[in-house]
């Protein structure tokens, strides 16, 4: 034994070294207070821990098998919940919507409100715009660049509203999954960090609950053939696993 090593580190190298040791810790509760005894004969035999106290060697011996044992139980159930997610992502569609442009309305006290939800809604129903989300004093949606034209016109018959362009240039990646995604933790930052490792910024993110669960993320139109396969990819992976 290495004597400039503590205590931990001797002990993870051991038990990593010794799977059936850590079988044994798992199956049996009582085990612990044994297999840290022998592992402390095995320290003291080994000459580098020779001179610490018998006692307080089996009890730091002891402290390090428990903390071994809590960060391998937290691998499991990361490993766990990545194979959840996994198998509600290979249930999944992707759908990709190009062309589109991000506008805000700025409504007034004044503003008809029942006017302009009805058109909105109108062109929700046409598809000419792809979704609407209501804040205390605007509504932000994202337009189709074939319809944008008579987007603007309509917006324009509405009173005391300011319609701005935020953003041009970009794709909506819909990922459509199976109701019971909406129990699995974890779906929504397991695509999100897949695309970052890519450098595929998100714009935004939306998700909506119904019969399915629809993740939908904005990010910017030239990222967007890169960005569907990826996870095209991903489902085709996991299919063959």
């Amino acid at each position: 034994m290495r004597a400039d090593k503590s205590v931990s580190k001797v002990v993870r190298e051991i038990l990593d070294q010794d799977p059936s040791l850590v079988h044994e810790l798992q199956q049996r509760k009582t085990a612990q207070r044994e297999i840290a005894k022998k592992i402390k004969t095995q320290l003291i035999d080994g000459g580098s821990f020779r001179e610490k106290d018998p006692v307080k060697l089996e009890g730091n011996v002891a402290v390090a098998i428990t903390r071994y044992l809590k960060k391998l139980r937290k691998q499991q159930e990361e490993l766990l919940g990545v194979k959840l997610v996994h198998s509600v992502l290979k249930k999944g569609t992707t759908e990709v919507t190009d062309g589109l442009k991000h506008y805000k309305i700025i409504f007034q006290k004044e503003t008809n409100i029942h006017a302009l939800m009805e058109i909105i809604l109108q062109q929700l129903e046409r598809e000419d715009i792809s979704s609407a989300y209501l804040n205390l004093n605007s509504i932000e949606l994202y337009v189709k660049k074939m319809s944008e034209k008579s987007f603007l016109s309509e917006m324009a018959s509405v009173k005391t509203v300011d319609t701005q362009k935020l953003q041009n240039s970009l794709s909506l990646l819909k990922l459509m999954l199976p109701k019971e995604a909406q129990e699995i933790p974890g779906i929504l930052a397991h695509v999100s960090s897949l695309l970052a490792d890519q450098a595929i910024s998100i714009y935004d993110t939306m998700v909506q609950h119904s019969d399915h669960l629809v993740i939908i993320f904005v990010i910017n139109e030239q990222h967007a053939s890169k960005a569907r396969d990826i996870l095209l990819k991903l489902n085709n992976e996991m299919s063959d696993q």
